[in-house]
């Protein structure tokens, strides 16, 4: 373990179902375990498929201990979500959607793909997607640092007003044409950008930080996004 010490339950996962139930990938983890003992004269990390048994030599072995270092495994396993095509991603993380009672039946296979596919560059486990995508399912539970901040502002109230009138307006609901509106909205009435994006990005939400904005509201769809921005009004001063 990272303590030097046998590695032993109190570590952590010892075997190969607890990894895959901690959301690891198994290509991440073989990689993994041959680094253990063995290294290439390049010390390269990671491999395509294929590429480590192609590469593997007994001289590369190591003789001294092996020293098992989590934060490496979560960044490999993030590597390779990243690398993932986002079919396989999104089957892969289906079992981790589906036990944390998230309801995703009201979406198509497409629009499933796109919403995981959003915080992709994030995931280092597949554990961590129930809780990125969740606010697409259910209604946002606000941030209380998001509410002062954000929804604390003066020209929040106003900004999510002309949002709801606006966005009531738009009939092709595409990601280009939700930013140009909220551009020009802002615009119009005297606003920067951000004093409209970051009050509707809290509105459907709950969040100050998440995936891009515009594709988000775009997978999120018009209902769904008024509804959000309207019942958001009664944070604001």
């Amino acid at each position: 373990g990272p303590d030097g010490k046998k590695l032993s339950k109190r570590h952590g996962a010892t075997n190969v179902v607890e990894f895959r139930n901690m959301g690891y990938l198994p290509e991440a983890l073989k990689n993994y375990l041959a680094l253990l003992g063995w290294a290439t004269s390049d010390s390269q990390q990671i491999f395509a498929p294929g590429e480590l048994e192609e590469k593997f030599d007994i001289s590369g072995c190591q003789p001294s201990p092996a020293v098992m270092d989590p934060e490496k495994l979560n960044w490999m396993n993030g590597e390779y979500i990243r690398a993932t095509s986002i079919s396989r991603l999104t089957d892969l993380a289906m079992p981790f959607i589906e036990k944390a009672g998230i309801n995703v039946s009201g979406v198509s296979r497409a629009q499933l793909e796109g919403i995981v596919s959003l915080e992709q560059e994030k995931y280092k486990l597949l554990t961590e997607v129930p809780d990125l995508i969740r606010f697409f399912f259910e209604e946002p539970v606000f941030e209380q640092e998001a509410i002062e901040k954000v929804f604390g502002k003066p020209e929040a109230k106003q900004a999510l007003e002309l949002m709801i009138a606006a966005y009531g307006n738009l009939a092709d609901w595409t990601e280009a044409n939700l930013e140009t509106t909220a551009r020009s909205t802002a615009k119009e009435n005297g606003l920067k950008a951000g004093q409209i994006f970051h009050p509707v990005r809290v509105a459907v939400s709950g969040r100050t930080h998440g995936p891009t904005l515009f594709k988000m509201l775009e997978y999120m769809g018009k209902e769904k996004v008024i509804s959000r921005l309207q019942k958001a009004l009664s944070y604001c001063k």
